[in-house]
């Protein structure tokens, strides 16, 4: 095995089953609460079963499923979670790529064998460290190729015939029936490198990473099971799907040359500071928030480069933390310029009481670039001194020392005719 892929199945429900276990077994949905004008985020698959889907406005939901556990959507607490599941992985792996919230792609080439395991002890090891760390549901697959490993942690349906597909008015064709020689063992699944093209016959067509659309014309087609789809001739695809077939019918066949695109680590320089007394004015913080801004930007990670993006946040005797975030149009190390773009919106703050500690953080961090200025100010002034400057110049040279590039006849297919240099002030 090369690659594998770690999914936490319907992560922001798993989430709030966790920090609730009595929301065990009950539908949940996520998004907000009934009389909201919002839609719904996540739901469990007892609430999937009465009719919700994601999108779905909160009041729908509650229509077709009006014993469900209405919850809000704690965007931040989510996000946390999930760098905290990819942070456990990259201790594991030195090669990660976060496809979303709960669903990680990671390298596992050679790792069983620097731990003295088989590869099927190595994968049931991981998945039971990284369940017991996060108390979540972790579903693990690992095999040759990206595509294969990501279907394989889905837990893909037991295996079995697959029902041949019927004839749509086109010149698509059934495919031959396939059993599936695999089956998942507990939360993870291996499958064996030269065994893909089988392994995957009986995932359903809803696996392929295409629009949601194509899903439904494959199935319009007979085409449920990408056994099916691996049999489909390659001008059939091409013919109905395009580019997105001929790839829909490589990866069926077991076909993916992708490779894992890691994030590349952002430099983050933070700075913060304690409040030597309790300040509820905007004068204290701005002078702190400017301390702090050149503190940073003397940092030796951030010397002769430019900031995009300076988070500030600012800690109140309650507990509570206001932060605000400024993006700059371009990317600048002027302290004068980032305080006073801050200023504004310390100024506009309405504090619910005295601030005791302030931070700044700079991101976004980019080689400095430079603009080019004008050669002099425009106005009559500045055109009479150069009016008189190549006067001078004329008269000392005795003929003309600057030409005017005019437009003679712009029409013309020949370049030489179309414009022609005249002295300047003639």
């Amino acid at each position: 095995m090369d690659v594998a892929c770690l999914i936490v199945p319907n992560f922001l429900v798993a989430l709030a089953r966790r920090e609730h276990p009595e929301l065990a077994k009950r539908p949940v949905v996520v998004g907000g609460a009934p009389e909201e004008h919002a839609a719904v985020t996540a739901c469990s698959p007892e609430a999937a079963a009465a009719g919700v889907t994601v999108g779905t406005t909160l009041r729908r939901a509650l229509a077709l499923c009006s014993d469900a556990v209405f919850l809000p959507l704690q965007e931040g607490f989510a996000r946390a979670e999930a760098q905290v599941l990819a942070e456990l992985v990259r201790d594991r792996s030195p090669l990660v790529e976060s496809v979303g919230p709960g669903h990680l792609h990671f390298e596992v080439r050679g790792l069983p064998r620097l731990a003295g395991l088989s590869d099927e002890e190595y994968l049931e090891q991981f998945q039971e460290s990284i369940a017991a760390r996060t108390r979540l549901p972790v579903h693990l697959g690992a095999a040759r190729s990206v595509f294969a490993a990501h279907v394989a942690a889905l837990k893909p349906s037991p295996p079995g015939p697959l029902p041949q597909a019927r004839e749509r008015g086109s010149n698509l064709r059934a495919a031959k029936s396939i059993v599936n020689p695999q089956s998942t063992i507990r939360n993870w699944t291996l499958v064996p490198g030269g065994s893909e093209r089988e392994f995957l016959a009986t995932a359903p067509v809803d696996v392929l990473p295409v629009d949601p659309v194509m899903h439904l014309r494959l199935r319009l087609f007979g085409l449920e099971w990408l056994g099916q789809v691996a049999e489909i001739p390659i001008s059939a695809m091409q013919a109905q799907f395009g580019a997105d077939g001929t790839r829909a019918r490589g990866l069926a066949r077991g076909e993916d040359h992708s490779r894992i695109v890691p994030e590349r680590e952002e430099l983050r320089v933070t700075e913060e500071i304690e409040l030597p007394a309790p300040a509820a004015t905007s004068e204290p913080l701005v002078a702190g928030t400017e301390a702090l801004l050149q503190r940073a930007l003397g940092h030796a990670d951030v010397r002769g480069q430019t900031v995009r993006r300076v988070d500030w946040w600012l800690a109140l005797e309650s507990g509570e933390q206001v932060t605000r975030r400024v993006v700059f149009r371009e990317p600048t190390s002027d302290v004068r310029r980032m305080v006073f773009v801050l200023r504004g919106k310390i100024e506009r703050l309405a504090l619910d009481s005295a601030a005791v500690g302030l931070g700044v953080a700079l991101s976004g961090l980019c080689s400095e670039y430079a603009h080019q200025g004008n050669l002099w100010q425009l106005g009559p002034r500045r055109q009479r001194e150069l009016d008189d400057a190549i006067e001078q110049l004329n008269t000392r040279a005795g003929e003309p020392q600057v030409y005017r590039v005019v437009e003679v006849q712009p029409w013309s297919r020949i370049p030489e005719r179309q414009v022609a240099l005249v002295a300047y002030g003639s």
